[in-house]
C-alpha cells in the first residue's frame, strides 16, 4: 500500500495541472473573444455601400483599397465571427494603416479559429498562363513587360485584364481561378487548342508553355520558421524568398524560411506541356532538421563489402529558416561484428538546406560468413539534438548484380549505360537470357558495369564524368586484396571496354566512345540518338523561344558553341578501327530508325567497321527477339554473340591483367590501343571540338586550340615505321608513344612546331570551358567591369565568369551591380522541366555571360555579351558574341 500512495497523488498532481491549463486556456480564449467582439463594436461604420456587391474582399485588400477592404471585412465578420481568414485579412488591413495594436488582436483571433497557418496548403490559386516558352534552362518572360510578376500580380482579380501570348485564339489571354483541395495536387490545364498548333507547326515543342501562379497564406503568430514543398516546379517564391521546389515529385523535400506575421504571397514559375500538375504544402517546422534514408547503398557480395571502404551518403535537411545547423556528425548505435562506420567530422548546413553527408563503411574481417541482409543503426548527432537513422545492406551472391558505391567526380568491362528512368540495377540485369529454364546473368568474359546518375545529364558532361569515374573505381576495387577467391581471375581493366547502351544510353554510349576511343574494344548503341537538339520536342535550339526575337546570330553561335562537343555525329572519324554494333527496332517511334540510319551512313563513309540492324516489327524496347526469354533487346544471341567475341582479350602487352590475378602494370595504356589497331589502319583523324573531354588518341593529345572549343583536327597517316602528322585549329599537343617510335619534328610550310615547356603555357585544356566544367570538382562561387574596350553602364548590370583558380582548378564568379542582378544570374542555374532536367549552369553557358536589365523579358536575348576566354583568359573578338 505504501508502495502505491506516491503514484496515486502523482497522478492527480497531474490531472490538476492539466485541469489547471484547460482553465487557463479557456480563459485566455474568452478574453480573445471579447477583445475581437468589442473591436468589432467600436470600429466605424461607413455608410452608403454594399458590400453585397463586390466579390472578394481580397481584391480590395491587395489592390490598395484599405478603407473599403476594412468595412467590407468588418461587416462580413459581424456576420460570420468566425472566419480564420477574414480575420488575418483584417489584421493585415490593420497594419497595413498602421494600427499595430488592432492587427495583434486580429491576428490572435485568426490564431484561436485557425492556428498558426491559416492552411496546411494554398486553397486558391489565380493562373496567368500560356504563353509561348524556350525548351532551354532561360527564355524571356513577357510579364517581364508590364513590371514583372509582382506589379502583374495586383490585376489578378481583374478578369478582363488582357495579356497578350500566340497560342491563344485572338492572340490574349487573362487570369484564370484554380483551386486546390486539401492536400491534392491542382491541374492546371490553359484552354489552347494545341492540336491544331502541332498540326500547323510541325511540331509538339510549341505544347510547353510558361506562366505563373499566384497564391497566399497567413502566419498568424508572431514569428515563425515555415516549410513549404512545392511538387512539380523547380522554384518558388514566399514574398521575396527564394527557395528550392521539387521538379522531380519526390514527395519528402522541404525548404525552410523564416517568416513574420502576416500574409504572405507564393509566387510559382509555371512551366510544362499542355497541363501543369501543381501542389503546394505548408507548414510551421517544429523540427530542426530530418535525415533521409540513404537511396544509394552498396550490397555485400557473399556477405563482404566489394571494397574494404564504401561511401554512402546520408541527405539531411536543416528545417531551421534563419540558423545554421552545426557540427553534424555520425556515430554507429550499435557495436557490429563485421563493420565499422567510420565517424565523420562535423559539417554546418546552412538553412533551408539538405546537404548530403557522407560516411564510410569498413569491413572488420575477411573471414568467411553467411549471406545475408544486414542493418546497420546510426545516431546523428548535431550541436543541438540528435536521429537516428539505418542503413540496409542487402546480401547478395556473385552470380547475381550488385551494387557498388563511390564518391564522383566532385578483364575487359562491358560499360552499359541506361535510358532516360531507369534504374541501374534494371539495366545491369536486362543482362539476361533463359537456358534449359535457368536465367543466366551477365557475360562469362567480362564485367558487366551500369552505372546512374540523377537528372538529364544524357551521358555528357557531368554524366559522362560519372560513367567513366564508375569504370575507374571498378578498376580499383577489383584490384585489390580480396577474401573473395573468384575475383582473383576477374579483375576489371579500365583500358579495354566494350561501350554499350539502349535509347538515352545508346546516344551514351556513342558519346563515350567517340570521346575515349583508345579505351574503346568495341561499341553497341542500341536505339540511339545523336544530339539533344534533334532528338525529340525537349531540347529544341531557338524554335518558339520568346528570346529568339531578339537574338544575334553572334550570340546564338556561342551558345551552340556550348554543346556542340556532344555531337556525336561531328565525331565519327574518331570510331575508326573499332568495331561498331548499331541496332533498332523498325517500328521505334520513341527514337526514329532516322537517327541510327544517319550514323549507320556516316560510320560507312568514314570506313568504320558497322554492323547495322533494323529489325522489323520491333519497337523501342522489347524482351523477345526470336524467342521467349532470349535476351531481348541489349542481349539476344546476336548481341551476345558481338559483346563474347570482343570481350576476349586476344593481345597481351604490359598493359592487360593476366588470368593468374596478378597485379596489372598502371604504364600509360595508350600503348595498348595504338598496337591493337596501328596494323588495321592507314590513316585516322581525331577530331576534337573541346579537348577537355579527350584523352591521348594514338599517342597525340590536344592541349590548347588556336581558337578554343572550334574544331581541331589531327590527321595521321601510318606507315610501317613512321607516322606523319598534320594538324588544323591546334595550337599546342602532347606526344606520348610506344618507346620504340620516336618523333621527328619537321618545319611547316606556314608554320614550325617547337617543344615547348609545359609550365610556360597559360591556359591548357584542364582550364577550358564552358562555365558548367566548374562543377566538375570542388569549386568556389565568389559573388561580388569593364570587358576590352566596352563599358556597360546599366543600373542592373550582372556578370557570370569563368576565373582560373590555380593552374588546375576554376573559379565560377557571380557579380551583380544590384540584388536585382545577382537574382538574374542565379536564374541561369534554374533547370527546366523533366525529362530535361539538367544540372545547374550546365546548359548554355559559355565561359561568361554579361547581362542587362532585359534579360527576364527577352532571355538571352536581353545578353550584353556572352562568350569564351582565349587560351590566355584574353578577350578574343572572335570567341565573343559583342563588338568591343
Amino acid at each position: 500500500m505504501k508502495d502505491k500512495k506516491p503514484k496515486v497523488a502523482f497522478i492527480l498532481l497531474v490531472v490538476f495541472h492539466a485541469v489547471s491549463q484547460i482553465t487557463e486556456s479557456k480563459s485566455s480564449s474568452k478574453e480573445i473573444m471579447k477583445a475581437a467582439r468589442q473591436l468589432l463594436e467600436s470600429e466605424k461604420q461607413l455608410d452608403g455601400i454594399d458590400c453585397k456587391k463586390i466579390r472578394s474582399t481580397d481584391k480590395l485588400r491587395v489592390s490598395g483599397e484599405l478603407d473599403l477592404a476594412h468595412y467590407c471585412l468588418l461587416k462580413s465578420l459581424h456576420t460570420n465571427p468566425s472566419h480564420g481568414w477574414n480575420w488575418s485579412q483584417l489584421a493585415e488591413v490593420f497594419s497595413k494603416k498602421g494600427s499595430k495594436s488592432k492587427s495583434r488582436t486580429c491576428f490572435k483571433q485568426a490564431l484561436k479559429l485557425s492556428g498558426q497557418l491559416t492552411s496546411s496548403s494554398i486553397s486558391k490559386w489565380h493562373v496567368i498562363a500560356p504563353f509561348v516558352s524556350g525548351k532551354t534552362e532561360l527564355d524571356g518572360d513577357p510579364v517581364e513587360a508590364y513590371g514583372g510578376i509582382r506589379s502583374v500580380s495586383r490585376w489578378r482579380f481583374n478578369e478582363t485584364k488582357d495579356f497578350y501570348s500566340e497560342l491563344a485564339a485572338g492572340g490574349s489571354i487573362s487570369w484564370k481561378v484554380f483551386e486546390q483541395v486539401s492536400n491534392q495536387p491542382v491541374h492546371i490545364s490553359p484552354k489552347i487548342q494545341w492540336g491544331d498548333l502541332v498540326n500547323s507547326l510541325g511540331s509538339l515543342a510549341i505544347s510547353e508553355w510558361q506562366g505563373w501562379a499566384i497564391g497566399e497564406f497567413s502566419v498568424n503568430s508572431e514569428k515563425e520558421d515555415i516549410s513549404i514543398q512545392c511538387l512539380g516546379v523547380p522554384a518558388v517564391y514566399i514574398d521575396d524568398n527564394l527557395l528550392a521546389g521539387d521538379v522531380y515529385r519526390r514527395d519528402h523535400h522541404w525548404s525552410t524560411v523564416s517568416l513574420s506575421q502576416g500574409i504572405h504571397t507564393v509566387y510559382v514559375k509555371l512551366r510544362a506541356k499542355v497541363t501543369q500538375i501543381l501542389s503546394c504544402n505548408l507548414k510551421v517546422s517544429t523540427e530542426t532538421f530530418v535525415v533521409h534514408k540513404p537511396s544509394k547503398v552498396p550490397d555485400l557480395v557473399d556477405g563482404h563489402l566489394i571494397s574494404k571502404q564504401m561511401p554512402v551518403a546520408v541527405g539531411i535537411t536543416n528545417l531551421q529558416g534563419a540558423k545554421w545547423l552545426t557540427n553534424v556528425r555520425f556515430k554507429a548505435k550499435d557495436s557490429d561484428e563485421c563493420f565499422t562506420v567510420e565517424e565523420s567530422q562535423g559539417v554546418n548546413i546552412a538553412p533551408g538546406q539538405t546537404f548530403l553527408v557522407p560516411i564510410y563503411l569498413t569491413e572488420k574481417s575477411e573471414t568467411e560468413v553467411d549471406c545475408s541482409d544486414i542493418q546497420l543503426n546510426l545516431k546523428v548527432l548535431t550541436s543541438s539534438r540528435s536521429s537516428d537513422v539505418s542503413i540496409d545492406l542487402r546480401c547478395r551472391t556473385k552470380s547475381e548484380s550488385f551494387i557498388i558505391t563511390f564518391e564522383d567526380h566532385d578483364g575487359s568491362v562491358i560499360l552499359t549505360l541506361h535510358g532516360t528512368g531507369v534504374p541501374a540495377q534494371n539495366q545491369a540485369d536486362s543482362y539476361k537470357y533463359m537456358e534449359n529454364g535457368q536465367w543466366v546473368f551477365g557475360l562469362d568474359q567480362a564485367w558487366v558495369l551500369a552505372p546512374t546518375r540523377h537528372g538529364a545529364h544524357n551521358w555528357e558532361g557531368p554524366g559522362s564524368l560519372t560513367a567513366m569515374t564508375a569504370l575507374q573505381k571498378l578498376h580499383e576495387y577489383t584490384h585489390q586484396v580480396h577474401s573473395f577467391s573468384w575475383f582473383e581471375d576477374k579483375k576489371a581493366s579500365k583500358e579495354e571496354v566494350i561501350f554499350a547502351g539502349h535509347s538515352m544510353g545508346g546516344h551514351g554510349a556513342w558519346h563515350l566512345a567517340t570521346h575515349y576511343p583508345q579505351l574503346a574494344k568495341a561499341l553497341i548503341s542500341l536505339a540511339g540518338w545523336n544530339k539533344k537538339e534533334e532528338y525529340g520536342d525537349s531540347n529544341k535550339f531557338f524554335e518558339f523561344d520568346i528570346s529568339s526575337s531578339h537574338t544575334q546570330p553572334s550570340l546564338k553561335a556561342i551558345l551552340e558553341m556550348c554543346f556542340t562537343e556532344n555531337d556525336v555525329d561531328k565525331l565519327v572519324s574518331n570510331l575508326k578501327g573499332i568495331p561498331v554494333f548499331a541496332r533498332i527496332g523498325a517500328s521505334d517511334r520513341t527514337v526514329h530508325p532516322f537517327f541510327v540510319r544517319r550514323m549507320y551512313r556516316l560510320l560507312k563513309e568514314e570506313g568504320v567497321n558497322v554492323t547495322y540492324r533494323e529489325l522489323k516489327d520491333k519497337e523501342h524496347w522489347w524482351w523477345d527477339t526470336w524467342k521467349t526469354n532470349d535476351g531481348g533487346v541489349v542481349n539476344d544471341p546476336e548481341v551476345r554473340k558481338f559483346m563474347n567475341y570482343y570481350a576476349e582479350s586476344t593481345i597481351v602487352t604490359e598493359n592487360t591483367c593476366p588470368a593468374d590475378g596478378t597485379e596489372c602494370d598502371e604504364s600509360p595504356g595508350d600503348a595498348l590501343w595504338f598496337n591493337r589497331i596501328l596494323s588495321d589502319l592507314k590513316s585516322y583523324t581525331f577530331t576534337v571540338l573541346n579537348p577537355v573531354y579527350h584523352g591521348y588518341v594514338h599517342g597525340f593529345k590536344v592541349i590548347q586550340q588556336i581558337i578554343p572549343l572550334r574544331r581541331s583536327t589531327i590527321q595521321m597517316t601510318f606507315y610501317k615505321n613512321l607516322v606523319k602528322v598534320r594538324t588544323t585549329n591546334v595550337l599546342t599537343l602532347s606526344i606520348d608513344l610506344p618507346q620504340e617510335l620516336s618523333v621527328q619534328v619537321k618545319p611547316g610550310m606556314v608554320s614550325s612546331w617547337v617543344v615547348c615547356d609545359s609550365d610556360g603555357i597559360d591556359r591548357t585544356w584542364i582550364t577550358y570551358g564552358p562555365a558548367r566544367r566548374v562543377a566538375e570538382q570542388p569549386f568556389l562561387i565568389v559573388a561580388g567591369f569593364q570587358l576590352n574596350s566596352c563599358s556597360f553602364n546599366d543600373e542592373d548590370v550582372g556578370m557570370l565568369s569563368l576565373a582560373p583558380n590555380g593552374e588546375k582548378h576554376l573559379v565560377l564568379i557571380l557579380m551583380g551591380s544590384s540584388i536585382s542582378a545577382l537574382e538574374t544570374l542565379i536564374q541561369l542555374a534554374t533547370p527546366t522541366i523533366p525529362p530535361m532536367t539538367r544540372s545547374p549552369f550546365s546548359n548554355m553557358i559559355p565561359d561568361f555571360i554579361i547581362t542587362g536589365h532585359n534579360v527576364k523579358l527577352l532571355g538571352p536575348g536581353g545578353y550584353e555579351c556572352a562568350g569564351f576566354w582565349g587560351n590566355n583568359w584574353e578577350f578574343r573578338p572572335e570567341l565573343a558574341s559583342c563588338v568591343c
